[in-house]
């Protein structure tokens, strides 16, 4: 048969066979070109610092690698005081990566919505690292990104570094270490169920934790109903109980199968619970609990003192607050007078104003929600004392101070509905502020003699209520679910809206200005503390402090264990209160819950009023 029959009967094969190979290259193609769409990175950029509005320039971009040195990403794009965004899909084979963020000025980067990678601030070219281990699949990064001045560099890269996947962890995370101080890497992380060990003479794992001189840390997070909590531990050595972040059990020494109780009152969700141990030698025995007591009474803790100071002498469970002691005492072992007592309790609010008051002789100090509305810590005659404070409607911190210095002993606490609607009900509006300062104060009114409730970095952006002050000089923002005042000010605060025209607040309160309690501390009983970013063993280190070091206190913690401080070089962290003395007491500073911001030394420190 010649070539020409042999083509003509077989000319439908041959037409079969190069539509199949056509319709393969299509899809071929096809799936080629959507992968490489998911490897390009979406960027968006705009003509301010903040990343607000409408972005002046999206493109497409193949990689985050840029030096454009004193130049500008696009014509389109300011050279300097712009921001983007960048977002991607990225496809990995399980296991450790560790993300390098190159910036210059400030750069945020996320995986998975996780935050990373944060230094958003002005700065010099610099680099920083993260290492997470990454599931096999497709994940989201997020990339943000601004620039100051100068040169501008943005950059991310990303390299396997190896590893194996994290144990999973239903229950109580335990790190187990070959010493009593929790020091270095653990030899041993584990899921435990419950903290209900009695080791005996024996080892929680025998050939990798050693049977003596060893520690424990167990960290988890529990849901609870609001409430007060009585947390009970048994150990054989030492242990340490943080509830909510705050230490409620400190018995760090050797001891043989001892109990020890807390009671605390929790706002109801997620809460966090960490436990630290150690085994010096004989015995090991490990144990926790807790249960939800009766939220219908005052926890109080009476001292024999007029400062609060040291242990209390009586705590007992008090249904009200609501006492005449005349020229007695409030209980067997308790002096009739220079004495103290602190009260607390959690109470359910609907939303509106609130008028507290409370009649006292002599000195007496009120929080509600965390926020210090009366302050009259000093000797005076049996008086009342009044103040309005809204609500947005939950389950809500109370806690009174008193003090008694001689005569007549006398504390009455109440309170009143004045309105279930706010009055003025802040106007609806869309503006937010920018903190342009280092630091930025949060306080609970419009200037400078109101208590310090928190504090802003620079950067961050808060949304504005819609009100000032009648010199415009302070604007009212949303803080921590409640309303709140900063500075207005432009050195302090960026707004995108004018200040001025907002409406003046006026809540009719004709209350005085609350004062802040100041003071210094220095350390005196430690050759170096550590500084730390919140309230706890379990935060980070800022800096560490040598003998003699003075600082600012800010306040103190609920439990009155440790102080806020603030440096000379305006850096603020927390220390256990233990090492300083104090130049006024302890108890006597506001309760802070904010956590320090950590900031670079070398930032010029601004804070706003």
């Amino acid at each position: 048969m010649n070539i020409k029959t042999f083509v003509k009967r077989h000319k439908s094969h041959w037409v079969l066979a190069a539509l199949i190979i056509l319709a393969s290259s299509v899809w071929w193609n096809s799936t080629a070109v959507t992968h490489a769409a998911n490897t390009n990175w979406n960027a968006s950029y705009w003509n301010n610092k903040t990343l607000s509005g409408t972005p002046v320039l999206q493109q497409q971009e193949n990689d985050l690698n840029h030096d454009w040195g004193d130049g500008t990403p696009n014509t389109l794009v300011n050279k300097d005081q712009f921001s983007a965004r960048w977002t991607r899909t990225l496809n990995v084979s399980a296991g450790s990566y560790r993300f390098t963020a190159t910036m210059d000025d400030g750069m945020r980067v996320w995986f998975d919505n996780v935050l990373i990678i944060d230094s958003w601030w002005d700065s010099q070219v610099h680099s920083l690292s993260a290492d997470i281990y990454v599931s096999a699949g497709d994940h989201q990064l997020k990339v943000e990104y601004y620039e100051a001045g100068g040169d501008a560099v943005a950059k991310l890269n990303w390299t396997p570094i190896g590893g194996t996947a994290p144990i999973p962890i239903g229950d109580w995370k335990g790190d187990y270490f070959n010493n009593i101080t929790l020091s270095g890497s653990p030899v041993l992380t584990r899921d435990d169920t419950q903290i209900n060990f009695d080791w005996g003479t024996g080892s929680p794992l025998w050939g990798t934790v050693a049977a003596d001189q060893f520690s424990v840390r167990w960290t988890r997070n529990v849901t609870l109903n609001p409430g007060k909590y009585r947390f009970t531990a048994v150990a054989d050595d030492g242990i340490r109980v943080w509830a909510n972040s705050i230490l409620i059990i400190d018995q760090w020494h050797d001891a043989n199968g001892a109990t020890y109780t807390a009671d605390i009152d929790l706002p109801g969700g997620s809460i966090p619970v960490q436990v630290e141990y150690y085994e010096n030698q004989g015995g090991a025995k490990a144990n926790l609990s807790w249960i939800q007591v009766n939220s219908g009474t005052w926890k109080g803790e009476y001292f024999n003192n007029a400062t609060l100071s040291g242990n209390p002498v009586l705590t007992r469970d008090d249904t009200q607050i609501n006492f005449d002691w005349g020229s007695g005492s409030p209980a067997t072992g308790i002096n009739a007078d220079n004495f103290s007592a602190r009260w607390t309790r959690s109470l359910a609010f609907n939303a509106g104003t609130y008028r507290f008051s409370v009649f006292a002789d002599d000195g007496v100090r009120l929080w509600v929600n965390g926020q210090q509305i009366i302050n009259a810590w000093s000797d005076h005659t049996p008086q009342t004392f009044s103040s309005d404070i809204t609500l947005s409607g939950s389950t809500i911190p109370i806690q009174l101070e008193y003090y008694e210095h001689g005569g007549g002993a006398k504390i009455q606490l109440s309170w009143s509905l004045v309105s279930s609607t706010p009055a003025p009900t802040p106007v609806p509006s869309s503006g937010s502020g920018t903190v342009v300062s280092a630091l930025l104060n949060v306080r609970t009114g419009p200037g400078i003699n109101y208590t310090i409730l928190g504090q802003l970095t620079h950067g961050q952006v808060v949304p504005l209520v819609g009100y000032r002050s009648a010199d415009a000089n302070w604007v009212m923002i949303t803080w921590n679910n409640t309303q709140a005042w900063v500075s207005g000010k432009s050195a302090y605060l960026q707004a995108n809206i004018n200040i001025s025209s907002l409406p003046v607040w006026n809540d009719g309160q004709t209350t005085p200005s609350p004062t802040t309690t100041t003071g210094k501390a220095t350390v005196t009983n430690a050759a170096y503390l550590n500084m730390r970013s919140g309230p706890g063993v379990n935060n980070p280190v800022i800096t560490v402090l040598t003998y003699g070091v003075t600082a600012d206190m800010l306040g103190r913690n609920a439990t009155t264990t440790w102080v806020k401080l603030q440096l000379t070089d305006g850096r603020i962290g927390w220390v256990n209160l233990s090492y300083m003395t104090p130049t006024i007491p302890f108890s006597s500073l506001p309760i802070s819950n904010q956590s320090s911001q950590i900031m670079r030394q070398s930032l010029f420190i601004r804070t706003g009023a």
